[in-house]
């Protein structure tokens, strides 16, 4: 008896054994792969023919919510449920983020819309690192009609569902957003002149609240998977010499209050808050005739 009972502890201990070295396989399997690209989670049933699109259109690996949860791989994956794709953290962190709606009123007085020059309904622009899209948000809001550039697919896919979001629930400023996804310099140098390009590239030291470092370092994350796929990013010289080639009035650079200017080149003027700052450079394109 005493010999089944010894017998039956080691058969479950072996048991156990294997299934920390399959978990720890997993693991590292996991994390090898998302090292070089990005991770789908399925965070629903009624989900799991999109997260198998996202995950196909992304060329991503693709888990079940309780595969990850176990494993816990990588700091940010692609979050897919009933409310779209967005950006999530480890299992710990229940946070879902994902680009938030427009304002619904006219944000007139807020320094980026100040920082146009001219009334922003009057005016296209080109948010040429959309990023969350918080700041084409704002200038769409405002009424200027908006094309957003990114250059990461994971954002761009979360962008598009958020515009159709937005455009579903009849949001206001929905109508003057639009999404090209592609490096910058590229499309810039393609797409038609505009009134106004606006770049907030990034950079360190932007972290000043919980929640923008948490934000920040997963849009960092997201842009590296580009980077692991043989991607580069353009210096900021070319960016800017690119802005300043299609837009026709002037190119409008965030920047955090102290830092230097953009690839050294001083701006026309700027526009300085309490702790960022709007630097201006004149377009360089030369106005339809």
């Amino acid at each position: 008896m005493q010999g089944r009972r010894f017998a039956s502890h080691f058969a479950t201990r072996r048991s156990d054994m294997n299934a920390e070295r399959l978990t720890e396989r997993l693991t590292e399997h996991l994390t090898e792969l998302a090292s070089g690209g990005p991770i789908v989670v399925v965070g629903d049933d009624a989900s799991e023919a999109l997260a198998r699109a996202y995950a196909l259109r992304l060329g991503a690996a693709l888990l079940t919510r309780e595969t990850w949860e176990a494993t816990d791989p990588t700091p940010v994956v692609v979050w897919c449920d009933a409310e779209g794709p967005g950006l999530r953290g480890p299992p710990a962190n229940a946070a879902v983020r994902r680009p938030p709606a427009p304002p619904v009123s006219r944000p007139g007085r807020d320094p980026l819309v100040r920082a146009l020059g001219r009334p922003a309904a009057q005016l296209r622009v080109v948010d040429a690192t959309a990023g969350w899209g918080v700041d084409a948000g704002v200038l769409a809001s405002a009424g200027a009609h908006v094309t957003m550039l990114e250059r990461s697919p994971a954002m761009a896919l979360l962008l598009e569902a958020a515009v159709a979001r937005w455009r579903a629930s009849a949001h206001p400023a929905a109508a003057r957003l639009t999404l090209r996804e592609g490096e910058a310099t590229a499309l810039l140098a393609a797409l038609p002149h505009h009134d106004v390009v606006y770049l907030d590239p990034l950079f360190p030291g932007r972290e000043t609240r919980a929640t923008s470092a948490v934000s920040l370092r997963w849009l960092r994350a997201v842009a590296a998977w580009s980077l692991a796929d043989g991607g580069d990013l353009a210096d900021d010289g070319r960016l800017l010499a690119a802005a300043r080639a299609c837009a026709l009035r002037r190119v409008v650079v965030k920047r955090a209050r102290a830092d230097p200017f953009l690839a050294g080149v001083e701006p026309s003027g700027s526009l300085v808050g309490r702790t960022t700052r709007y630097d201006l450079y004149p377009g360089g394109a030369a106005a339809p005739t």
